[in-house]
């Protein structure tokens, strides 16, 4: 593949594009590192054209947060779009090792990208490539569970499928009731924020890649996806020291929720049941931390 892209690059983008090399992969993209004439970019392959496109709004609008320049999207072949973007120094956090040591700076490039306005981009949850939201309401989003990759009606999925009705309708009632705490501010939400989709150069983040999940909601859904997603680090807690943040548990337990019912019903629609499995656990012992602390507040209340 890698002297494919190569004679690629080098026929539609650089008579000079070298040392092409494979560095990653996710559901829908894959990543290459290249260079020229001593240059480092990275090249990647997507079915969506729309997720390249928000990285280039990305970059434009939120100069506050570290975001690589794209500087060409295009047709790769029938199927697949290419992006070719600036390299950021350093390394992605899963692979990094020092994720602990990088939470300062994580925490810091989250409250620069809350404190981007807004107010002016139109509707709430995901967004499209002109970051407008695709719901009416922040609320709606989640009870949605809408994802633009995987076509499914949740309510037929839980009829059709190995997913566990009661288990999951429980989980969706409860994220219901926990709406009411949500706030009605609207701020910028990456949606896929830290692991392989955030560079560190030592302690700093150099760069937060891969925008296409943005939303227009609650800025604590990322620190929920931070701890959500994280075997050792409890980004919720450490967040919590440094912030205060009205009806966190609440807010993070509504959130956990969403993650983990949305994960389930892409278990379900990929027929995986080794990962539905997987993500049913992870969401019971993540639920189960918030509930325990909403218990503790109550008693020492």
């Amino acid at each position: 593949m890698e002297e494919h892209l190569r004679t690629f690059l080098r026929t539609h983008f650089n008579a000079r594009a070298d040392n092409v090399v494979f560095i990653g992969e996710g559901w829908f993209s894959q990543a290459f590192a290249f260079e020229v004439e001593g240059q480092k970019l990275i090249a990647r392959l997507n079915e969506h054209e729309e997720d390249f496109l928000k990285d280039q709004f990305a970059h434009t609008h939120f100069a506050a947060v570290p975001i690589p320049k794209v500087i060409r999207i295009g047709r790769f072949d029938e199927k697949r779009f290419f992006a070719i973007t600036e390299r950021c120094a350093g390394e992605a956090m899963k692979e990094s090792g020092n994720s602990i040591t990088v939470t300062p700076s994580l925490f810091k490039t989250l409250d620069a990208l809350r404190q981007i306005d807004a107010a002016n981009y139109t509707g709430w949850g995901l967004t499209n490539a002109h970051g407008n939201g695709r719901f009416d309401s922040w609320g709606g989003y989640l009870l949605s569970l809408y994802n633009q990759k995987f076509e499914y009606d949740w309510r037929k999925l839980i009829h059709n499928s190995f997913i566990e009705h009661d288990l999951f309708q429980t989980y969706y009632d409860e994220m219901q009731r926990l709406i009411a705490y949500c706030p009605r501010e609207k701020y910028i939400v990456h949606g896929d924020y830290g692991f392989t989709n955030v560079v560190a150069n030592g302690a700093e983040v150099t760069g937060v890649l891969d925008w296409a999940e943005w939303k227009l909601g609650d800025f604590l859904y990322d620190v929920m996806y931070l701890n959500f997603w994280s075997d050792d680090i409890p980004y919720g807690s450490l967040w919590c020291t440094e912030h205060s943040t009205p009806n966190f548990v609440e807010r993070m337990r509504c959130y956990t929720l969403h993650q983990g019912l949305g994960t389930l019903a892409i278990a379900a629609v990929k027929k995986d049941e080794g990962m539905y499995e997987r993500v049913k656990e992870r969401l019971a012992k993540k639920n189960k931390t918030w509930v325990d602390q909403t218990k503790e507040a109550r008693y020492t209340h």
